[in-house]
């Protein structure tokens, strides 16, 4: 199979409702070596569209894939279509990299981890007391985009705002990607999904298996 090939028979997959599908999308996934970027990419879009919420995990455990385009893609992917059950790991990968790597980290995506976190915890929450507390905390090692993206998009975060469980988080319609964080990229894929329900979860909104 020609990589041509391996992208179309990937994003075939992405339509296919047989219980294999996913199987095979993971295996394409797993794939490294020189030229399979855009397999990867492609089947890791193709997973979301089969298997939906149901591959959240596979998707934040992608935040961490050695290749950008990877990363990228799955931030981007978690945050449309994940639910609340990646909450924990993720937030334990955003912690590491702002403590490990601080503003030296690499460029984020408009759909990065944290808009993710706080799209899936209950403001008020446990979970979203633990962020809040966090990101004041981590202030001077956020990326200045981070806090920029952060005051337009949860102000209250900032250090010297309300009591962390006060904090209004805003939910997936309420954030809009940056345009100069935009630039270069095409638009996210469309993917179809159910509404976001309401969170019931004492720190993480729900997953939909959860409704």
């Amino acid at each position: 199979m020609t990589p041509h090939d391996a992208v179309l028979r990937a994003l075939e997959l992405g339509l296919s409702t047989s219980r294999s599908a996913p199987g095979e999308l993971r295996k394409f996934i797993a794939a490294f070596g020189p030229g399979l970027q855009d397999l990867r990419c492609a089947a890791v879009t193709a997973l979301a569209c089969t298997a939906g919420s149901d591959a959240t995990s596979d998707f934040a455990d992608l935040l961490a894939d050695p290749t950008r385009a990877v990363r990228e893609c799955a931030a981007d992917i978690l945050f449309h279509v994940g639910d609340g059950r990646a909450w924990d790991s993720v937030f334990g990968f955003y912690q590491g990299e702002v403590r490990q790597r601080g503003p030296r980290r690499a460029p984020l995506p408009p759909a990065m981890p944290l808009s993710y976190l706080l799209v899936q915890a209950e403001s008020g929450s446990q979970g979203a007391a633990a962020l809040v507390g966090f990101l004041r905390e981590e202030w001077a090692r956020l990326s200045e985009f981070e806090r920029q993206w952060l005051g337009e998009h949860a102000p209250g975060i900032a250090p010297g705002g309300p009591r962390a469980e006060a904090v209004l988080l805003p939910g997936r319609d309420g954030i809009v990607p940056a345009p100069e964080a935009d630039a270069g990229r095409g638009p996210a894929p469309e993917i179809d999904r159910a509404p976001s329900p309401e969170p019931s979860h004492p720190g993480r909104r729900p997953a939909l298996s959860e409704t």
